[in-house]
């Protein structure tokens, strides 16, 4: 009887290191999907700065080109 509970222990343990490796695969592949993530939200950050600032550009120019027409005194 005491063969049959280490055999018994000895299998638990077996299914506790198939999950253990298991998870520890599912976390490293969680880790690559946030690190992808993280330089993907990184080049949109630049991007997004980017578009902000030939917003901010194209502004100012139509804004020069309307004072040229402020300026014609047109009826």
């Amino acid at each position: 009887m005491a063969l049959d509970n280490i055999e018994q222990l000895e299998a638990r343990v077996n299914q506790l290191l198939e999950k253990h490796e298991r998870v520890k695969k599912e976390k490293e592949l969680a880790e690559k999907r946030l690190q992808q993530r993280e330089s993907e939200s990184h080049q949109l950050r630049g991007q997004l700065r980017q578009y902000e600032r030939e917003r901010v550009e194209i502004r100012d120019k139509l804004e020069k080109i309307l004072g040229h027409f402020d300026r014609l005194d047109l009826p």
